[in-house]
Parts: structure tokens; C-alpha cells; sequence
């Protein structure tokens, strides 16, 4: 038995969060980028062959995105920003990576959502990844919030389609 406020709850908590995202949430599909398997352009900096891990299918609560028009020199688009939240133990139990900057989220694979995207459902680039949910003020958490971008100019399923 350890202090009265410990992590010692933590199996609790994690079914709390795995079954709210189950309940309220939506099914995704999560993609890691495999960076050990990068292939770096000299010149540039910039991964040229690119190898990601998964599919792995998740519950996960999504708010809606937010249109942000955009016009530059290229032309006119539109910016999607939203979040998502997983929980951790969700991808534990399939054995996934936890989320980094440069991650995949498929959502949404719906006919209405497949006529508004390039590929099948909606796809979302992962910017920022914060851990949330921590256990009475302890470092262990028990779901990850993800920041979310989806671009139409450069769509995140690019990068997970083969050329």
C-alpha cells in the first residue's frame, strides 16, 4: 500500500478513458511514421522514402475540425485544425507506437467524408502530441491529446499511399 494519492489507481483510470472514447468517441485509423526506416534527402533534409507502421484501428474522440480559408500566392484552400484524443491503453494492447509530430489519423471513412477527401475518409496530419490525464498529479497519464491538420493542398494521405 503506498500514500493515498499515487497511481496506484491507475488500471481504473485507464478503463474509464478507454471506455469513454469507446462509447462517445469514433473508430480511426492511426499510421506511425517508421523513422528508423527513413530514407533523408541529402540536399534538402526532407524524408524521400517513408515507411509507416499500422494501420491500427482505435477508439478515439474527435472534435469537429475548424475551416480556416487560406489565400497565398499558390492559390486558395482551406485548413482544417481539430484534436483527438486517444487513450493510452488503446494502444498498448495493440502493441502501437504512441503518437509523435508527423503521424496519420484516418477518420470518418463515411460516403459524405470520402466525396470531400482525395482518398477514403479523412486524413489529418498529427502536430503537436500532449499527454493529458494524469493520475492524481503523478507522471503517469492515461490517453494522449493529439492537435490535428488536415491541408487540401497537401493531404496527409500522400504520405501513407504508396507513389
Amino acid at each position: 500500500m503506498g500514500k493515498l494519492l499515487d497511481d496506484s489507481e491507475l488500471e481504473y483510470f485507464d478503463s474509464i478513458a478507454s471506455e469513454l472514447n469507446a462509447l462517445a468517441g469514433d473508430d480511426i485509423n492511426y499510421y506511425a511514421m517508421n523513422r528508423a526506416k527513413y530514407k533523408i534527402d541529402p540536399l534538402y533534409g526532407e524524408p524521400i522514402q517513408r515507411q509507416t507502421l499500422g494501420p491500427f484501428r482505435v477508439s478515439a474522440w474527435f472534435q469537429w475540425p475548424n475551416l480556416e480559408p487560406e489565400a497565398g500566392e499558390q492559390g486558395f484552400g482551406y485548413n482544417f485544425d481539430c484534436l483527438c484524443v486517444i487513450s493510452r491503453i488503446d494502444l498498448d494492447e495493440q502493441e502501437a507506437p504512441y503518437p509523435s509530430e508527423a503521424d496519420v489519423i484516418e477518420a470518418w471513412r463515411t460516403p459524405y467524408h470520402d466525396a470531400k477527401s482525395l482518398g477514403k475518409g479523412m486524413f489529418f496530419d498529427v502536430i503537436k502530441v500532449n499527454n493529458d490525464g494524469h493520475v492524481n498529479d503523478t507522471a503517469s497519464f492515461v490517453q494522449f491529446k493529439l492537435y490535428l491538420k488536415r491541408r487540401t493542398e497537401f493531404g496527409a494521405e500522400r504520405r501513407i499511399t504508396p507513389p
